[in-house]
């Protein structure tokens, strides 16, 4: 994380240089641009002063969000920068469509023509350059420096390079005899300034209303907080925008024989671990005592949720031949409620239950989680052969991983079987799948991959049966 010293000097120079260009910019269109009375200069002038007010924002912004918490708020003052540019997003929309009503009463009027031509195409042709460079050098420092007021005023930058190109070619069309596309050109360009008014300003609203940054994010907040050393369990990861800034929520579970101090430690490292994360400004802990360990419970779980987006990558992959596409679609089916079911688990041994999963070696289930982690990463962006795809559906559902996940989900207490079926989802039955892997390997003519249907099968409890 870039220190907060640094980072302020970084935004105050990058803001500074956006000032300074974009007013320069302004000065040569709008002088030029009612020389020639061209709307369509006027109007991309105008687009300028945004940027202008923009920019002065976004300095002012920086300054008041780089300030240390105080008692009225003891966060800091991250949401200035968001606050900041959803005003400026409000003024850019007001601006934009008083530019398009301008336009169009000079199309109802009637265009005029245009005066200093040659000026006018070239200040059109300066503003693209120059917002070429600061485009450039804003997106640079934005990221950098982790701004998404910077980035925004980057991105409007290379918005602006459009609008100018716009606007050249009414102003072009205009002097070759078509004056009417003068006016057009500046309606193109007020429409597009309330279009990244409205675009700009939706980004912010999600900062403000404390938007998820994503489940990768949360996926990561979950994996380090596990592999902290006292954790045997994690639950309820949540995460949320404080600005531009995030906030993270985790509850850890630990051993309830430890010590408070030694439970008030595990918590403290878990959090330096994730306030380490790019973007993370603070980091909730709260511990739970338990009787038990839940990690295997919990890598279950996630085993499980990466198989269940895998299988349905596949059934994607194999749309055009419908008895696989419905076998991978149980399987993702069948893989969500297993995880859903190990969710309830999960709570029920935090609630005192006692489950008989003690004996799962933890080291084979990070091996078997590290190939379906793999697994799903690697899906969506490619195409896999069915028989790679069925090696991994042998992995994790063979009879490995279908004894580790009952034993994980056996109350010891068998009184508890019904309370537990009750509270969770039911899965597809055992026959259904059979009878999605005996349809499949009826269509299916490689030797190999028939092979590796007909040993899912036997791992599911029954044998495939070619069509033929």
């Amino acid at each position: 994380m870039i220190p907060a010293a640094e980072r302020r000097r970084g935004a105050r120079r990058a803001t500074l240089t956006g000032i300074a260009g974009n007013t320069l910019l302004f000065a040569v269109k709008g002088a030029i641009g009612v020389a020639s009375g061209s709307i369509a200069l006027l109007s991309d002038a105008f687009n300028s002063l945004v940027d202008v007010v923009s920019s002065v924002a976004i300095w002012y912004s920086v300054r008041v969000a780089d300030r240390a918490p105080d008692a009225d708020h003891p966060f800091g003052h991250q949401r200035a920068e968001t606050i900041a540019a959803l005003g400026v997003a409000i003024f850019t929309a007001i601006l934009g469509f008083e530019i398009g009503r301008a336009a169009v009463e000079r199309l109802i009027t009637g265009p005029r023509p245009i005066a200093l031509a040659g000026w006018a195409i070239g200040a059109l042709g300066f503003s693209m350059a120059g917002n070429l460079a600061l485009a450039r050098y804003l997106r640079q420092r934005g990221e950098e420096l982790e701004s998404p007021a910077i980035l925004a005023n980057a991105v409007e930058c290379e918005n602006d390079i459009w609008t100018s190109l716009a606007a050249l070619v009414g102003v072009v069309a205009a002097v070759v005899g078509a004056e009417v596309l003068d006016p057009v050109a500046g309606i193109v360009v007020g429409i597009w300034i309330v279009w990244g008014g409205y675009r700009f300003g939706r980004q912010n609203i999600d900062y403000l209303m404390g938007k998820s940054p994503g489940q990768e994010l949360v996926e990561r907040i979950r994996s380090l907080a596990l592999e902290c050393r006292g954790v045997r369990g994690v639950h309820d990861v949540r995460a949320h925008y404080v600005g531009h800034r995030i906030h993270a929520e985790v509850h850890v579970e630990v051993d309830q024989e430890l010590t408070t101090r030694q439970s008030h430690d595990v918590g403290g490292i878990v959090r330096a671990t994730l306030e380490r994360l790019p973007g993370i400004d603070r980091a909730f802990i709260h511990v739970d005592p338990v009787l038990g360990t839940t990690r295997a419970v919990e890598t279950l779980a996630r085993i499980q949720r990466a198989a269940s987006a895998t299988y349905a990558a596949f059934a994607r992959q194999h749309a055009d031949r419908p008895p696989l596409e419905s076998l991978w679609q149980a399987l993702a089916t069948a893989a969500q409620a297993r995880a859903d079911r190990l969710e309830v688990v999960r709570r029920l041994r935090g609630a005192g239950w006692h489950f008989a999963d003690d004996d799962i070696p933890v080291e084979r289930l990070e091996r078997r989680w590290n190939t379906a982690r793999a697994a799903a990463e690697a899906a969506p962006e490619r195409t896999t052969p069915l028989a790679e795809a069925l090696d991994l559906a042998l992995a994790l559902e063979g009879r490995e991983a279908r004894d580790d996940f009952a034993r994980a989900t056996t109350p010891r207490e068998l009184t508890l079987r019904a309370s537990l079926e009750a509270s969770s989802p039911p899965a597809p039955g055992q026959a259904a799948i059979r009878g999605r892997i005996e349809a499949a390997r009826s269509v299916v003519e490689d030797p190999a991959a028939a092979a590796r249907l007909d040993r899912l099968a036997a791992a599911w409890g029954g044998e495939a049966k070619s069509g033929a």
